[in-house]
């Protein structure tokens, strides 16, 4: 097994910083990494992702966390 959901949050949202400043907007950055609520998702789009991916948060809440993202970014 490997490392998932909540663990990576801090890591892969300082990762998508250090990237979005090097790609200055040249490439689109999908944020992942422990995104499990609205402030999660939104932490990565502040870092500079353009798209957020969710998984773990999904498995664990279901579709009603799709559902509060879309409706609060």
């Amino acid at each position: 097994g490997g490392l998932s959901g909540r663990p990576l949050q801090l890591k892969s949202t300082e990762i998508i910083r250090r990237l979005s400043q090097e790609l200055n907007g040249r490439l689109p950055i999908i944020g992942v990494g422990g995104i499990d609520s609205v402030i999660a998702a939104r932490e990565k789009i502040a870092a500079g992702a353009s798209l957020v991916q969710i998984y773990s948060g999904f498995i664990f809440k279901g579709p009603p966390l799709i559902k509060e993202i879309v409706t609060h970014i």
